[in-house]
């Protein structure tokens, strides 16, 4: 009950927010506006007590003698740091990046928040990575006013001083974060298996033997490697005819990479459980990698696509949307007559992992119906 209340008080907050922005942004939007308009309402509707100085600290001191914009605490501790950015302000620069992922690791602050007003970035500030790949997820309070009001509340509520408290955004963030390291680890081992790995497979396997190029090829499948990027096996090389990248190229075809890089850590995490759902669907299911949209067929006939984006993937299902069951309103439509990449009449928009298990159910259902 105390979950959906604030929801609704967020709602409403957000719906508040968006109006004020909008004027300001006639007025040019400067930054102390920006906090007292947009980001510190906010911070109250999220249970951050703005007049308590034990939960928000203003103009909170770092390492280097300047100021973060907010500490945000549990029990007197910083436990998130956001820095604020004017509503003109663009995030995508790096020196702001950088700014509040340094100031909060530095601090040993592991969350932190980068913010215009309108989007939120939380990034990991102690993941081993790039420092762009330090984000986990992004909000864009604008959805809000195009449909997505509750899964933009919802994706807020982990910012809230209860999930902070509860440690709610560290066991979802830090699950995110090591299955992304765990799966590049096991894309690098199968692109470059070490003998010890090809000696251990083949003896677990046991008779009759398999050749170390067989075990590589079975590796880089069941592990989604590009297959021009696979090293030859400690003995012996790959057959060619198992590996040429010129034909792929020639071919037009793109690498996950082309729809992945760039996005955030949730993002490709939704994607990968997605991926690995669609293709263990049957033994005559492919996937093909297009310049728009990742595509999985049966046969010859598509069952579903994805479009990957920075918030969300859009899920387009071979499926009449008016069989299409259960049938989520705030989250798909009927595309049969609006135009858009992926292959499919019934369209899904896929924020969070809540979402999942009616992700697969309609998956399943549109492989089931295309033969």
């Amino acid at each position: 009950m105390g979950h959906t209340i604030l929801s609704m008080g967020l709602t409403g907050t957000v719906e508040n927010v968006l109006a004020a922005a909008e004027k300001l942004k006639s007025s040019g939007g400067n930054e102390a506006n920006t906090k007292a308009l947009l980001i510190e309402p906010l911070l109250a509707a999220l249970g951050w007590d703005t007049a308590d100085i034990d939960h928000v600290e203003r103009e909170f001191r770092v390492y280097d003698g300047t100021s973060l914009d907010y500490a945000l605490k549990v029990d007197g501790e910083p436990r998130l740091f956001l820095e604020a950015k004017s509503l003109t302000k663009s995030l995508e620069d790096k020196t702001f990046i950088s700014q509040t992922v340094n100031y909060a690791n530095n601090e040993g602050v592991v969350w932190c928040v980068l913010t215009n007003g309108l989007s939120y970035r939380i990034y990991k500030t102690n993941e081993p990575v790039a420092m762009d790949e330090k984000l986990l997820f992004e909000i864009d309070l604008a959805e809000a006013s195009d449909g997505a009001a509750s899964d933009v509340a919802g994706a807020l509520q982990l910012i809230s001083r209860k999930s902070i408290a509860e440690g709610q955004l560290e066991t979802w963030g830090e699950r995110v974060f090591v299955d992304k390291r765990v799966r590049d680890a096991l894309v690098g081992l199968a692109t470059k298996p070490p003998p010890d790995l090809i000696r251990l497979v083949r003896g677990v396997i046991g008779k009759p033997a398999v050749p170390a190029e067989r075990i590589q090829e079975s590796l880089a499948r069941i592990l989604d490697v590009d297959q021009s990027s696979v090293s030859p096996p400690p003995k012996g090389p790959v057959k060619a005819s198992l590996t040429d990248a010129k034909s792929t190229k020639a071919a037009g075809t793109f690498t996950l990479e082309h729809h992945l890089a760039g996005k955030p850590a949730a993002i490709v995490d939704l994607f990968e459980q997605v991926d690995e759902f669609g293709r263990n669907l049957g033994t005559d299911v492919s996937r093909r990698i297009r310049k728009f949209y990742v595509g999985y067929f049966r046969g010859k006939r598509s069952f579903f696509t994805v479009e990957v984006q920075r918030r969300r993937l859009i899920v387009y299902l071979n499926l009449d949307p008016t069989q299409a069951s259960p049938w989520d309103e705030q989250a798909m439509r009927d595309v049969r007559n609006i135009g858009h990449y992926g292959m499919g009449d019934t369209e899904l928009s896929l924020r969070q992992g809540s979402q999942l298990e009616l992700v697969k159910d309609l998956i399943k259902q549109a492989y089931l119906t295309t033969a």
